[in-house]
């Protein structure tokens, strides 16, 4: 009697375009991709393009998400480009973020949940009505990623080390080239073999 391979431990990706892999030269050269190889894990891409940090936890509610090794989440960029300063989209942020990390909470309590902190772009000034960003935005909404990260357990904020927007962004100035997805995924590998969920596997 034959029986099936047991499944392959799964990666699912969660957010925007970064996560879907625009920029990156090939849909292996994302650092979803990328670091789902590095990890030895199947992965299960649900990034959409374009997509504001609403639309993501409207996404991981209404269509729980599949058991996984390890959950990669990134959102909020295009929330705070098509917002600017506006303190109700950052209450919308915050409350989606929420509704995010609850989700997988309730899903899947012992898997560890990896949020990337966004890195800072070079330009903000174009591709309007997504004109109204800045980094000192970004880095309001980074402090209050690390706020709604700190009330779950299981929940690690990854900071891109070594980002360096003079060579690892595309020339649209929005998306990761194939350097800044490799940088974003040296992020999620370092974050992700220091949890004890994914060492137990």
């Amino acid at each position: 009697m034959k029986h099936s391979p047991p499944a392959r431990a799964t990666l699912v990706a969660y957010g925007h375009s970064w996560v879907d892999g625009d920029g990156a030269s090939s849909r292996a050269a994302g650092f979803a991709a990328l670091a789902a190889t590095e990890l030895g894990l199947a992965l299960d891409n649900r990034g959409v393009g374009g997509s504001g940090s609403s639309a993501t936890a409207e996404l991981i509610t209404s269509d729980p998400p599949p058991a996984a090794v390890l959950y990669v989440v990134m959102t909020g960029l295009n929330d705070l480009r098509l917002h600017g300063g506006d303190p109700a989209a950052l209450n919308n942020y915050t409350g989606a973020l929420r509704r995010i990390l609850t989700a997988f909470q309730h899903t899947s309590p012992e898997t560890a949940v990896l949020i990337l902190a966004q890195p800072h772009l070079v330009e903000f000034g174009l591709h309007a009505p997504h004109n109204r960003g800045s980094n000192q935005l970004i880095d309001r909404y980074n402090a209050a990623l690390q706020g709604c990260a700190a009330e779950y357990t299981q929940t690690l904020v990854v900071e891109a080390d070594g980002w360096d927007v003079r060579r690892m962004l595309d020339d649209d100035t929005v998306h990761p080239n194939d350097a800044g997805h490799a940088c974003l995924a040296r992020a999620v590998v370092r974050a992700a073999a220091s949890t004890e969920q994914l060492s137990a596997r």
